[in-house]
């Protein structure tokens, strides 16, 4: 009897140290937690989340680079990147999200995009589901972000690593960039669709613009994303278009714009395309769009 009593408070007190080794790490990592979240909203966790779901291609790329491709259990209708993430359950997205399918993931942790008003915001806080959301609007705010989603995660110290990569890759691109004249940098329209829309201040594709010392033709619109006229365009005429869309036919759609031709840039064979995906996701690949971006600016100092 007394061998038995003593095996069973030795199996309790193993458990108990295996379980305080897991409380010691969230403890260590800074969980419980309280943070605002880039809506401003107060998301409380207790412990460090185990099951993430993730309503943006951005969220999802940030967090496998975090490391934390296991712990994802659902994405959006739009990832694509990293391969392993199209493998995920497909769960809508910021505007048609399923959310039968989304609580029936029982996640810990949802990552969202939008503000406090936003209809995905309301609904996942009524169906008592923890949800975070995330909104960069310009390069900084992305290192930001990054960082935020490792602290919410535990994964700090990889955040810091992801980020420190970044940024040394953006001062290698920007000092590249710095060796061009003022007069050699470029006025930009950098298009969205062949409805000629467009990005202006808060957006983070117009930080890019204004980082690689270009003029973005459509910063006197004064909003991040607006619609150009065909008449605006012609009587800003950029050096440099850019076209950053996921429709493979809009180079051919915007050939047939009237008035397309009588622009200098495409005159002067100056409308080159750049991935949309490393530069409209404000996640570890932008820094790739910037540079992208760079090598379509100015070739010669990439060569």
């Amino acid at each position: 009897m007394v061998a038995a009593l003593l095996a069973s408070l030795t199996a309790v007190s193993v458990s108990g140290c295996f379980l305080s080794k897991e409380v010691r790490a969230d403890r260590k990592a800074g969980f419980p937690m309280t943070l605002k979240d880039e809506a401003g909203r107060e998301v409380k966790l207790a412990t460090r989340p185990q099951r993430l779901v993730s309503m943006a291609p951005s969220n999802t790329e940030i967090l496998f680079a975090l490391g934390l491709g296991d712990k994802v259990f659902g994405v959006s209708n739009f990832d694509n990147f990293p391969p392993e993430a199209t493998k995920k359950e497909k769960v809508g997205d910021a505007f048609n999200p399923n959310y039968e399918k989304i609580v029936g993931l029982k996640p810990d942790l949802v990552l969202a995009v939008g503000t406090a008003q936003s209809e995905i915001v309301k609904k996942l806080d009524g169906l008592k589901v923890p949800t975070f959301v995330l909104q960069a609007s310009s390069l900084a705010a992305v290192y930001d972000e990054i960082n935020l989603v490792g602290k919410i995660t535990g994964t700090a110290a990889k955040a810091q690593e992801v980020v420190g990569v970044m940024q040394a890759k953006e001062k290698a691109v920007l000092a590249k960039v710095a060796a061009v004249a003022a007069d050699k940098r470029p006025k930009v329209f950098w298009m969205l669709d062949d409805q000629l829309w467009t990005v202006g201040p808060g957006s983070f594709i117009n930080d890019i613009l204004v980082k690689l010392g270009a003029t973005n033709v459509a910063t006197k619109t004064n909003q991040a994303y607006s619609q150009y006229s065909m008449e605006s365009l012609l009587k800003d005429d950029p050096d440099v278009i850019v076209i950053g869309s996921s429709s493979p036919d809009t180079m051919d759609k915007v050939k047939k714009l009237n008035g397309w031709s009588k622009l200098t840039a495409v005159k002067n064979n100056k409308v080159y395309t750049v991935n949309p995906d490393l530069v409209s996701r404000p996640g570890p690949r932008l820094m790739d769009g910037l540079e992208a971006a760079a090598k379509v600016l100015y070739p010669d100092q990439f060569k």
